[in-house]
């Protein structure tokens, strides 16, 4: 688990530091999935559902910068943290946009 948090870019956290820190990036989520469902109206999923797809949209975009990412003069930090939000709003967009 340990290998697996660290690979998508958490720090090596005692175990209540990790806890908070997973409570923020989920209750950001869910802030975001919201104000998703306000812009997207009626294309929308509803919050919770938001809510998970952009957790797996920014799981899955963290993961693979950190595999195929381009080295820049950026803080790695602050560079996977946006890449992993516009992922997640990325896939929670396309999906709307191509839902039947």
């Amino acid at each position: 688990m340990r290998g697996l948090l660290m690979m998508v870019g958490l720090p090596d956290l005692p175990l209540l530091s990790l806890i908070l820190v997973v409570t923020m990036i989920v209750l950001g989520a869910m802030l975001l999935g919201w104000f998703a469902d306000l812009l997207l109206d009626n294309s929308a999923f509803g919050v919770m559902i938001n809510t998970g797809i952009m957790l797996v949209g920014a799981f899955a975009g963290a993961w693979l910068w950190h595999r195929y990412g381009v080295p820049t003069r950026f803080p790695a930090e602050a560079l996977r943290a946006a890449i992993a939000t516009g992922s997640g709003l990325l896939l929670l967009i396309t999906l709307a946009v191509f839902r039947p």
